[in-house]
């Protein structure tokens, strides 16, 4: 469970209006004084990718009342598929890094890892002035203004390390995930199926399609997309989580029932082990 994170409360409105923020702790929250029908949830914390739910109190009632909520981290490469295949660029190939550049973005992933993000922006920065075509210090302060939800400065250093190496996932998956903070729907799809076309059991690519569909409301697309991705990668929870998501929306409680007891038998917490209990109680399982 998130030890820490913040929920930003926006109301679905054409006019600029105030929204709120709160913090909580030990991976649950409660909203009180929720009045207007739509809302727009904002779930980040340091080191893990902001995450968006949707509110329609104006829908009809859900079989469930508990929104479950998976953050994960830029920088965790398994959630690439372990055995896919990775092509590096010939630039990239022929970068030779001087010893000052390298040592500061060193310094600079250990401290993105511990959760301190500006430190770690400014050895970065240290890399890039020692080296200013340096691929994976570009790549890395581009995965960190995404965590701090710039994704307009993130976009200026993914674009040049994609330069470099446009072949590479995690710079791909990324470049999608700033296009999606800035509502380019069309711009991440297109991006997300040239990541699938270089490699068709990227599983993670195709979670990012479907989570995409699933924002549009394209439920059917958004299903077909995560079952493609949790019969590539059967151990990804948030594919599983989303499959769960996509199901109930569609009301197809099985199928929910089904995605559920998938993320019950990989989680350890027993916290969240009893959220997803009376969520499977909800749907009669």
């Amino acid at each position: 469970m998130v030890q820490e994170f913040t929920v930003v409360v926006r109301q679905q409105a054409n006019q600029p209006a105030l929204f709120m923020r709160k913090r909580f702790k030990s991976g649950e929250f409660t909203l009180d004084g929720l009045t207007e029908k739509k809302y727009d949830l904002q779930i980040s914390s340091p080191l893990f990718l902001t995450s968006r739910v949707s509110l329609d109190f104006s829908a009809d009632a859900r079989p469930t009342s508990y929104c479950i909520v998976i953050l994960h981290t830029y920088r965790n490469e398994t959630r690439l598929t372990p055995t896919a295949a990775y092509s590096v660029s010939t630039k990239m190939l022929q970068q030779k890094i001087p010893s000052a550049a390298a040592t500061a973005y060193a310094k600079g992933v250990e401290l993105h890892r511990e959760g301190k993000l500006d430190e770690a922006l400014i050895e970065d920065g240290r890399a890039l002035r020692a080296y200013p075509q340096y691929i994976a210090a570009l790549s890395d302060i581009g995965a960190i203004f995404i965590l701090v939800n710039r994704p307009e400065a993130a976009m200026t250093f993914l674009r040049r390390a994609q330069e470099g190496d446009d072949c590479n996932p995690i710079i791909n998956l990324n470049i999608a995930a700033a296009l999606v903070e800035q509502g380019d729907y069309s711009g991440a799809l297109k991006l997300l199926k040239k990541v699938m076309r270089d490699d068709p059991r990227m599983a993670q690519a195709q979670v990012e399609t479907a989570r995409i569909y699933y924002q549009q409301k394209k439920y059917e697309a958004a299903e077909e997309a995560v079952r493609q991705a949790v019969g590539i990668e059967p151990s990804l929870l948030d594919a599983w989580l989303l499959l769960a998501q996509v199901s109930i929306e569609q009301k197809k409680l099985d199928q929910a029932h089904e995605a559920l007891m998938r993320i019950r038998q990989t989680l350890q917490n027993k916290q969240a082990t009893d959220v997803i209990d009376e969520q499977l109680s909800k749907l009669g399982g």
